[in-house]
């Protein structure tokens, strides 16, 4: 199992590099799908964070990039990621990124995919694959759109991730982390988080913390 958690996706050369590695083939060569369904209930201009997290992929010098959604129900998402190496998750609202991995089947479709594919998470798409999303509900925290009750993550991991931190912001996560008795890693958008086989490696080029 190959997970790249990130904050704001490949934000510099070293994660760059990192998913390359993952990936075990050069740029050109890894089909990537890039799925920005925890973006759909986003309000606002998306162009600073959304299109340059694709762009982002583009300089990286991937070629072959498919947009799916796996909330539209017109679309064979099953197949066409099926025919990726990479499945590259954006940001957006975690909650309803959750409830739609459950109602869509995407829970089940990972078990099986992550045998022999990448996932890259960003933001949300990195948070749903912890043991809990409670995290997304601190201030100022994302919206509980689909009013969700049952905040369990997907459990691929132990520990949980506080993306996109500053200095102010990790005295929060570290407040919360001692309330709760949980493990966390607070990261900044130059940070993320490696898990190849249950080892994890923190790629970094700027600050993170780990609270437990």
């Amino acid at each position: 199992m190959k997970l790249l958690l990130t904050s704001a996706g490949i934000t510099n050369g070293t994660i760059a590099k990192c998913l390359l590695d993952m990936a075990g083939k050069p740029a050109a060569d890894i089909r990537l799908a890039f799925i920005p369904t925890a973006a759909n209930v986003e309000g606002g201009n998306k162009t600073d964070w959304f299109f340059r997290q694709y762009e982002d992929l583009r300089r990286l010098g991937i070629q072959w990039i498919d947009m799916v959604d796996f909330a539209d129900a017109d679309v064979d998402w099953r197949a066409r990621l099926d025919a990726c190496d990479v499945l590259y998750l954006t940001g957006g609202n975690t909650f309803y990124l959750l409830d739609q991995i459950r109602k869509q089947g995407f829970e089940e479709y990972l078990h099986g995919a992550l045998q022999n594919k990448v996932y890259v998470g960003g933001s949300a798409s990195s948070i749903t694959m912890t043991p809990s999303i409670e995290v997304a509900a601190m201030p100022p925290g994302d919206p509980n759109l689909p009013g969700l009750t049952d905040l369990t993550g997907l459990k691929y991991v132990d520990f949980e991730i506080e993306p996109h931190c500053d200095q102010s912001r990790f005295a929060t996560v570290e407040t919360y982390a001692k309330a709760n008795h949980k493990k966390v890693y607070a990261i900044d958008d130059q940070t993320a988080l490696a898990v190849v086989d249950g080892d994890i490696n923190v790629i970094t080029e700027g600050v993170w913390r780990i609270y437990e």
